[in-house]
C-alpha cells in the first residue's frame, strides 16, 4: 500500500513537471474540427497570440469565465481557441454530442482522440489555458478556475507579449 502511495505521488508530480517543462517550447501543432465540421489547425494562427482553453466535460463550467475575462480585456488582440476533450465519448453518440455542442454559439474544437490534451500534458476536470506567443511558443500555462490572481497572472504574461 505505502508503494502505490508513493508510485500515484511520484506519478502526479512528474505529469506536473512534464506539463511546465513544455513552458519556452514550440507549441505542438494540432488540427481539429469544430462542432460544425470547420477544419482549424493552430498554424494558421502563425504570428499571433493565442490562448488556448481546454477541458474535458467536468472542467468545462470553468472555461466561460477564462473566455469572457480574455475576450473583455483584449477583444481581437488574441486569438481565443475552445477545445474540448471528448475521447471518452462513444463513438454512436459523436453525431449527439456534435449537435449539442452546436447550441454554444461559440466554435468548439473537438479533440476526439484526447491528442491535443497528450500532447500538452492537460488537466482532466478542470479548465487548462495555454499561452502561446506569436512564434508559436508556449509562454504561460495553468489549470483551475479563473480565480482573479490567476487572470491577472494570464493578463501580465499577455501583456509582456504585446
Amino acid at each position: 500500500m505505502r508503494s502505490l502511495i508513493s508510485f500515484t505521488v511520484f506519478a502526479l508530480l512528474a505529469g506536473a513537471a512534464g506539463a511546465q517543462s513544455l513552458i519556452d517550447t514550440k507549441a505542438p501543432e494540432f488540427t481539429l474540427q469544430d462542432q460544425h465540421e470547420k477544419t482549424v489547425s493552430l498554424r494558421q494562427f502563425e504570428g499571433r497570440v493565442v490562448v488556448l482553453i481546454a477541458s474535458d466535460k467536468e472542467g468545462s463550467s470553468q472555461n466561460p469565465a477564462w473566455t469572457k475575462a480574455i475576450r473583455d480585456n483584449y477583444a481581437d488582440q488574441v486569438i481565443v481557441l475552445g477545445i474540448a476533450d471528448v475521447s471518452s465519448v462513444p463513438f454512436f453518440l459523436k453525431g449527439k454530442i456534435r449537435n449539442d455542442f452546436k447550441k454554444d454559439g461559440e466554435s468548439i474544437l473537438m479533440d476526439w482522440k484526447g491528442e491535443v490534451f497528450k500532447a500538452y500534458g492537460l488537466t482532466k476536470g478542470v479548465s487548462n489555458v495555454i499561452l502561446i506567443d506569436k512564434d508559436g511558443m508556449i509562454r504561460h500555462r495553468l489549470a483551475g478556475s479563473a480565480t482573479p490572481d490567476a487572470v491577472q497572472g494570464l493578463f501580465r504574461k499577455v501583456d509582456a507579449l504585446n
